[in-house]
């Protein structure tokens, strides 16, 4: 389980760099599409603190979105997929994508794959940033089990 949960970790950690290092690279890669609609599904009647919108709070959302993600992926998909294990991953991390791109975003009115608000680009960054996710988090996971078999 220690090895599931560090190959997450790191897997989350390397997709939060790439989509916080996409505004240095002036790419407008996400526009936190899970964050709002969750927010917005609020009551209008409780009062939303500004720490629901602080960088404080969108890591620790990352991370349980992240997490959460990682465990669809060990219980559910790792045994159904092909192996090895980096490609287990790859394929895991459309799935997410494609929840987030065809369900979240045109929920926000962010139309499909954030084509109303998102340029080409982004598009393309966030993919690669999902599927590098994804490669970690299968490849890591792979990795480190069968060096200890």
């Amino acid at each position: 389980m220690r090895k599931a949960v560090l190959a997450a970790f790191i897997a989350i950690t390397v997709n939060t760099i790439l989509l916080k290092a996409a505004n240095m690279l002036a790419v407008r890669a996400e526009s936190g599409g899970l964050l709002k609609l969750a927010l917005s599904a609020l009551p209008s009647a409780i009062h939303r603190p500004a720490f629901l919108k602080s960088a404080i709070f969108w890591f620790f959302f990352h991370y349980m979105i992240g997490f959460a993600m990682a465990g669809c992926y060990f219980f559910l998909f790792r045994n159904r997929l092909p192996r090895p294990g980096i490609v287990r991953g790859s394929l895991f991390s459309i799935f997410p994508w494609i929840l987030n791109s065809f369900v979240v975003l045109p929920l926000l009115g962010q139309g499909p794959i954030g084509l109303f608000v998102l340029p080409i680009s982004g598009i393309a960054y966030f993919f690669v940033s999902n599927l590098v996710f994804g490669m970690l988090l299968g490849g890591l996971y792979e990795r480190w089990n069968d060096a200890h078999r």
